[in-house]
């Protein structure tokens, strides 16, 4: 029996694979530069592939930029709606191609909203609709007992509280990001006539306006001097240092006058 085991990352992936290897040397392979391992586990051959992070991402069904707001997005493999994310076309059809070979599915990527996340969509798209009958590895720390333990005890099926959350906030992210990023972008080019991207979303937009307040705080400061009076004093011998009752003095006359 064939059994696909889909980790969240490479050093993940290795780590699990010596674990349930019953003699602790699993054999590494490779589709392309994509790294995955078998691992004999009684008779059970173990495919344990990683992913690379998220694999897929949410876009809007519409790629007009000059178009909002929009409501309709859909998920993609990130390639099609990121720039620099050529690596990832190779790393779903690997995964893809192994889990044709498959006869069960497990998840394995790390027990959080994110790791649910992005495990559901590789097992729902690249994996052909796997997302339901695939079973569930639940670990906090990658220790090979903790890691045994948690392979003897698979949960039938993944958290899809879990995937419901993950799916929400990216939908919101997307929602908030893009519409408001294609507003702003679409009136600064209709003030200068030139087209500039500009980006802003739902943690972005008000972390910038938070340090924008921050930087006029800075800027409208005006510093104030002020005098401090210590000193020191020896009493049978011992040295103490003593400090005048008012910590702040705002006048340089007061302070003299103290001192005289």
């Amino acid at each position: 029996m064939k059994i696909l085991l889909l980790c969240e990352k490479p050093s993940a992936a290795k780590r699990i694979a010596k674990a349930l290897d019953d003699s602790g040397d699993p054999v590494e392979k490779r589709i392309g530069s994509v790294p995955y391992y078998e691992s004999k586990n009684g008779d059970r051959l173990l495919i344990v592939v990683p992913a690379l992070g998220h694999l897929y991402t949410v876009a809007p069904k519409v790629r007009n930029r000059n178009v909002y707001p929009v409501f309709d997005f859909e998920w993609v493999p990130r390639y099609e709606a990121e720039r620099n994310a050529g690596n990832i076309k190779e790393w779903i059809d690997a995964i893809s191609k192994l889990s044709r070979e498959a006869d069960e599915f497990i998840l394995a990527t790390d027990y959080d909203i994110e790791g649910a996340t992005l495990g559901y969509t590789i097992l729902k798209y690249a994996c052909g609709g796997k997302e339901e009958e695939a079973k569930r590895m639940k670990f906090s720390t990658l220790t090979d007992s903790e890691l045994k333990q948690s392979f003897k005890e698979l949960l039938d099926h993944i958290e899809f509280p879990m995937v419901e959350a993950g799916i929400c906030r990216h939908m919101l992210d997307a929602i908030y990001g893009i519409n408001l990023s294609r507003a702003m972008t679409v009136a600064a080019k209709r003030w200068s006539g030139k087209y500039k991207t500009l980006s802003t979303g739902r943690v972005q937009g008000p972390t910038l306006k938070f340090l924008v307040e921050r930087e006029i705080e800075i800027n409208c400061f005006v510093p104030v001097p002020f005098w401090r009076i210590d000193a020191e004093v020896e009493i049978n011998g011992e040295t103490f240092k003593i400090e005048y009752e008012k910590s702040v003095i705002k006048r340089l006359k007061e302070a003299q006058s103290i001192v005289e």
